[in-house]
């Protein structure tokens, strides 16, 4: 980026900070606490900002993954049942590809898309390979595919 530090940041938060809050939004179901993520997210991205450069890297995927490092947080924070109970009752948790999937897809969706677990500490955890692991979240987008395209046919 040829741009100043401070231009590219506020180039980059023109241009995605409502669609990040967005996303950051469906997984707190806060506003004002997806706005702490989101500000949280831009505070780090002059940090960041080589890794926004790079060729072939979407800067809306960087910030994504930036606010999932972020939301890790939030989802150690929900420390007793009624929190977990909570968590487990918010409607993307409950959307209609997450529901076509069976349990174990689901935990391993979920764990993986937005508690930000890598496949490895995933298979430790179920006591399962990472192949295994990796495996099932193919089948997990597999279904999101093809209910996409069921969607579209219709």
């Amino acid at each position: 980026m040829g741009q100043s530090k401070s231009a590219a940041v506020l180039n980059l938060y023109n241009s995605y900070s409502a669609k990040l809050l967005g996303y950051i939004y469906e997984v707190v179901q806060n506003k004002p606490i997806a706005e702490q993520y989101l500000s949280a997210v831009f505070n780090d991205v002059p940090n960041e900002l080589e890794e926004f450069s790079k060729s072939g890297t979407s800067a809306f995927c960087r910030l994504q993954i930036m606010a999932r490092e972020k939301l890790v947080h939030f989802f150690e924070s929900l420390e007793n049942d009624t929190d977990k109970r909570a968590w487990e009752n918010l409607p993307w948790v409950n959307n209609r590809y997450v529901t076509l999937m069976t349990s174990f897809q689901q935990q391993v969706f979920c764990d993986i898309h937005y508690q930000c677990k890598s496949a490895g500490s995933i298979a430790i955890e179920l006591s399962k390979t990472e192949e295994e692991i990796r495996k099932t979240l193919k089948e997990c987008f597999t279904i999101i595919r093809n209910g996409r395209n069921n969607e579209r046919v219709h």
